[in-house]
C-alpha cells in the first residue's frame, strides 16, 4: 500500500511537470490563433484603416483571398505548436490511468484530448471558413484547454485550506471571463473593431438602429459592404455587449481578488489584480485608438493568463474539499 503511494505521488509531480509545459503550449497557442485571426481581419495591414476588413469584402465577392507570408509562418508554427500539445496530452492520459489511476487528473487530462481531437476536426471540417461560430468554436477549445490545464497542475499540486465559497466565486467568475472572451472575439469575426469608441457612442448607435443585436448571432456573416468604417449600425451593438461584459467581468474579478485576499491568499489576490489592471488598461487603449496589433494581442494573452489563474484557485479549492 505505501509503494503504490509512493508510484501515485511520483506520477502525480511528473504529471504536474506535463501540464505546466502544457499550459505554457496552449498559451503559445491562443496567442498565435490570436494573431492569424487578427492579422486576417485587417490589423497591422499598412493601408489602414481602408484595408480593414477587407477579406471578408473579397470573400463577398467571390473573390480569392491572399494570405500575408507572415500569417502563413504563423499559421505552420501553429500547427507544430498544436501537434506536439496532443503528444504531451496523450502521454498524460496514459500516464493518469495506469495503475494505480489517478481518477481526477485522468479524468481532466482525457477531457484536454477530446477538446483537441475536437479542435483538430473543426479545422479539418471547415478550412477557410468566415463564419464567426467557427472562430469561436476554436477560441472556446483552446481557452478550455487553457482552463483545463491550469486546473490539472493545480490539482496535482498542494491542496489549500478549503474555502467552498472562494472556490464557488471562481467558478462564477471564470464562466464571465469565457463570456466576455467570446464577446471580445465576435468584436472581432464581425470586422466591429472600428464601429464606436465608447459606451455613450455605442449605446447611441446601438439605439439609433432599434436596438438590433441581431450581430450577436455567430452563424451569420456581416452584411454585404457593412463592413470596416462603415459597420457602425450592426457592429456597434456587438461592441456594446462586449465593452458592458467588460465592466462586469473586471466587477467579478476585482471582487474574487479582494476576497482571496481576506482569506489570506494575498500574493495570489495581487498577482490577480495586477493582471487585471494590466488587460483594463490595454482595453481602453485598443478601445480609444486603431486597434493596435501589439496590443490586441497582448490584450488577448492578458485574459488568457486572467482565465488559468481564475481556474487554477478553483481547482485547487476544489481538491481541498474533495
Amino acid at each position: 500500500m505505501t509503494n503504490a503511494i509512493v508510484v501515485a505521488d511520483e506520477r502525480r509531480r511528473l504529471l504536474r511537470r506535463m501540464a505546466q509545459a502544457g499550459l505554457l503550449l496552449t498559451v503559445l497557442i491562443v496567442v498565435l490563433s490570436a494573431y492569424v485571426r487578427h492579422r486576417g481581419v485587417g490589423l497591422g495591414c499598412e493601408d489602414w484603416p481602408a484595408c480593414y476588413g477587407q477579406d471578408l469584402s473579397l470573400v463577398q465577392q467571390g473573390q480569392a483571398v491572399a494570405t500575408d507570408g507572415d500569417v502563413l509562418l504563423a499559421r505552420v508554427v501553429h500547427r507544430v505548436v498544436a501537434t506536439v500539445m496532443l503528444v504531451l496530452v496523450i502521454a498524460m492520459v496514459f500516464s493518469s490511468l495506469a495503475r494505480p489511476r489517478l481518477r481526477r487528473e485522468g479524468t481532466l487530462a482525457s477531457s484536454l484530448l477530446a477538446l483537441a481531437l475536437a479542435l483538430a476536426v473543426l479545422g479539418v471540417v471547415t478550412p477557410g471558413s468566415r463564419l464567426p461560430a467557427v472562430a469561436l468554436g476554436n477560441l472556446l477549445g483552446g481557452f478550455a484547454m487553457l482552463a483545463l490545464c491550469a486546473r490539472l497542475v493545480a490539482v496535482t499540486g498542494e491542496p489549500r485550506p478549503r474555502d467552498v465559497l472562494l472556490m464557488r466565486m471562481a467558478i462564477l467568475v471564470a464562466i464571465l471571463l469565457v463570456l466576455e472572451i467570446v464577446l471580445g472575439a465576435l468584436v472581432s469575426a464581425v470586422h466591429a473593431g472600428l464601429s464606436c469608441r465608447s459606451v455613450a457612442e455605442c449605446t447611441a448607435l446601438t439605439a439609433s438602429g432599434g436596438w438590433n443585436f441581431s450581430g450577436l448571432n455567430p452563424w451569420q456573416l456581416p452584411p454585404p459592404g457593412d463592413i470596416g468604417m462603415v459597420s457602425a449600425a450592426s457592429g456597434a451593438p456587438v461592441q456594446l455587449a462586449h465593452r458592458i461584459g467588460g465592466l462586469v467581468a473586471t466587477a467579478a474579478v476585482l471582487v474574487l481578488g479582494l476576497f482571496a485576499w481576506q482569506r489570506g491568499q494575498r500574493r495570489g489576490a495581487l498577482a490577480l489584480i495586477g493582471l487585471l489592471l494590466a488587460v483594463t488598461t490595454l482595453g481602453f487603449v485598443i478601445g480609444e485608438g486603431d486597434l493596435p496589433l501589439p496590443a490586441v494581442l497582448l490584450h488577448n494573452l492578458g485574459s488568457a493568463g486572467l482565465l488559468a489563474m481564475v481556474a487554477g484557485t478553483g481547482a485547487s479549492l476544489k481538491q481541498a474539499v474533495l
